[in-house]
């Protein structure tokens, strides 16, 4: 039952558990901050919406059902049911569900360099991802009958495939669903725009103030200075997971220094935006904090300087 319960599950039954535990995977996955942006990858520290959830997991299956079904179609010589295919491949990501499950337990490291954790989770999560690539070869080799050299080489070529489709899609088609999670946060309506010195040297205390916050990690502090729709919209813990990942999942490095010195002004409307540049270890990107009326901050990106 835990490596090819397919021989006993299968067709409709097995596409409804599948269904059930990818929803519950989703909703798992989005509370313990934990992506499934591919076939077979998994991310912790990831911030996103409940949609971007749900939508992850239907392109992780969709993808992989249809290239297990063409590459089952071409080498199999039997008569195919693509409800079995659909539904035992739905089946082979349940080990997805256990592992965003584990995440509650505090094996899982709260912070980015805390390297035994980061280590027993990354092994943990291999194991995860083994365990369910060989429940879908079973369910590949029983729902196409498939079997020997033929079966193994077909099915590597068609995960592979399904790997490279999940990924390609999330980076071309569907990065606005990350875009407009908490990693960029709504700006608020005001109502006129200022331009006094009092308050450009405010704005401009204020930032120094949060740039030094995020040297020393300390998103309580930045989050002070967040009007009320960005504290609702980006509350500290949310920060703190966004800053792991732009040094994580977006492969800049370890944070290094923030360039006071460098730091840019302009006005647009009812905005005050200060650019601030922030070195990482592979890459140098732009904090850029849009300040409302009230010298409050509205809005928070984190982008790449052209």
């Amino acid at each position: 039952m835990f490596i090819n319960p397919f021989e006993r599950i299968a067709g409709w039954q097995a596409l409804f558990i599948g269904l059930v535990v990818m929803s519950l995977t989703a909703v798992v996955g989005k509370i313990n901050h934990v992506a499934f942006d591919g076939v077979l990858d998994v991310h912790k520290w990831a911030t996103f919406s409940f949609s971007t959830a749900f939508a992850m997991q239907a392109v992780n299956f969709l993808a992989l059902f249809l290239t297990m079904w063409l590459a089952g179609i071409c080498f199999s010589t039997s008569k195919l049911r693509v409800i079995d295919v659909a539904g035992t491949m739905a089946l082979a990501r349940a080990p997805m569900l256990l592992l965003a499950i584990i995440c509650f337990l505090p094996v899982v490291p709260e912070r980015l360099f805390d390297m035994p954790r980061v280590i027993i989770f990354s092994l943990t999560g291999i194991l995860f991802v083994i365990w369910m690539v060989a429940l879908m070869y079973n369910a590949y080799s029983v729902s196409c009958h498939l079997k020997g050299s033929k079966a193994i080489l077909s099915f590597i070529g068609a995960l592979l495939v399904a790997e490279i489709v999940s990924k390609l899609i999330f980076i071309f088609l569907l990065n606005s669903l990350f875009v407009n999670s908490p990693t960029t946060a709504c700006i608020s309506d005001g109502t006129s725009s200022v331009e006094n010195s009092a308050y450009i040297a405010d704005i401009r205390q204020k930032t120094e103030n949060v740039v030094r916050a995020f040297e020393k990690s300390e998103f309580e502090t930045i989050t002070v200075y967040f009007n009320e729709t960005m504290k609702k919209k980006l509350p500290s813990k949310d920060l703190k997971i966004l800053w792991a990942q732009l040094q994580l999942e977006m492969a800049f490095g370890k944070f290094e220094k923030a360039d006071m010195d460098g730091l840019k002004e302009t006005s647009i409307d009812k905005y005050y935006i200060i650019d601030v540049p922030f070195f990482f270890a592979k890459e140098t990107i732009r904090l850029r904090l849009f300040f409302n009326e009230d010298e409050e901050i509205s809005g928070l990106f984190f982008q790449p300087i052209k």
